[in-house]
């Protein structure tokens, strides 16, 4: 497809300058939308963009916002795993002031977007985290008379209309990042973030699926409503009835904050989605609380706890009814020392259920790794 007139001029110049923006450019599909509401948006393989909008831009306000959505692309938002939770405006203004974060200041010309100081957040976070607390203050700013600058504008709910997670997208992008030697004029630390973002990372989804596979339970039972799969229905067929038992145990000790108790819980409300009818859930922190059982997701949660933190508790509880759960769910920051998997009154190793450590961070898990695999997969959100 050629490119449109609009954008003709700017392709000519990263022709010759920008050889990392061009290749990127080159893979899109272009479309004319005149009906949304910001001047260009990104996704599903294809770059759009409103030539109403940018009729009255002059040349280097189009070059700065075409080049935003290239380090969109190029940090591969668009095609990520959309964070959990999180509005269309929430994910359009994180992607943003991630990239106004890592965009150097020393540049000459400062890209047409916020930084997190204009949202009173920190410096050096990654894209989902800056999402979720923009999500947070979106909710709060309900009941409060807030910058009405600060709040979403109908560009930030088009910006991420096209955003899907799109696996083959990322590789092709990752491919081109691999093959690029020149960045043209793209700052330091944007390359380093774009070339960061091709390492291998952890897809919570694929592990807890795993997970979810090695701790299904099922009993069969013969019926006459079903044929059987040899003799059809000269003989009684089979059925499954799933009845997997699993504890989540959250750690709610004085480390973790009201935030990742938040995700530890969203994280709960999500083992439904995997046929799970009913699960247990605990909290926990030097000492191990009361389990309470859990048909759907709760809408509030009620913490108890927030002392010192020890894993020991629940390993006991564990270890003292090895056949009671099929599976069990660890959601912490990894902020205590390493159980023993050893009965105490004998020394002898029992058995225990497959165990899954989910982390809050990525630092916390690089953190824990080592010791959490001796008992169990380790991920982290």
């Amino acid at each position: 497809m050629s490119t449109p007139a609009a954008l003709r001029d700017i392709s000519d110049q990263w022709f010759l300058q920008e050889p990392a923006l061009f290749a990127l450019f080159c893979q899109q599909q272009f479309e004319a939308n005149p009906r949304m509401e910001c001047a260009f948006r990104c996704g599903q393989g294809r770059l759009e963009y409103n030539p109403l909008l940018l009729r009255h831009k002059n040349f280097a306000e189009r070059e700065q916002l075409l080049r935003v959505e290239m380090i969109r692309l190029y940090l591969k938002h668009p095609y990520e795993r959309q964070p959990e939770g999180c509005s269309r405006e929430a994910m359009s203004i994180g992607s943003d002031i991630t990239i106004g974060d890592g965009y150097c200041l020393l540049h000459k010309e400062k890209l047409p977007v916020r930084d997190p100081a204009f949202y009173h957040l920190p410096l050096g976070q990654y894209y989902e985290w800056y999402a979720k607390q923009i999500q947070r203050q979106n909710q709060d700013s309900h009941d409060r008379d807030d910058d009405p600058s600060r709040r979403p504008q109908p560009a930030d709910r088009d910006k991420s209309q096209l955003w899907r997670d799109d696996e083959m997208q990322r590789q092709r992008i990752n491919l081109l990042i691999e093959r690029t030697t020149d960045w043209g004029t793209l700052p330091g630390d944007v390359v380093e973030r774009i070339v960061a973002s091709t390492r291998a990372r952890i897809d919570q989804r694929l592990i807890w699926q795993g997970f979810h596979s090695s701790v299904l339970s099922s009993r069969r039972h013969l019926t006459r409503m079903r044929p059987n799969r040899r003799t059809e229905f000269l003989q009684m067929g089979s059925t499954r009835q799933f009845d997997t038992r699993l504890l989540c145990a959250i750690d709610t000790s004085g480390s973790i904050t009201p935030e990742a108790l938040a995700d530890f819980y969203s994280a709960v409300s999500r083992v439904f989605r995997y046929g799970v009818v009913q699960i247990d859930v605990c909290q926990f922190d030097a000492a191990l609380g009361p389990i309470v059982e859990m048909q759907r997701a709760p809408r509030e949660v009620t913490v108890r706890g927030r002392g010192g933190t020890s894993y020991q508790p629940l390993f006991d509880f564990l270890l003292s009814h090895p056949h009671t759960y099929d599976g069990c769910l660890i959601l912490t920051d990894g902020q205590a020392p390493p159980p023993s998997i050893r009965k105490a009154e004998t020394g002898v190793a029992s058995p225990l259920p497959p165990i899954l450590w989910v982390c809050h961070d990525r630092a916390s898990y690089e953190a824990s790794l080592r010791w959490m695999r001796l008992s169990g997969r380790c991920c982290h959100l």
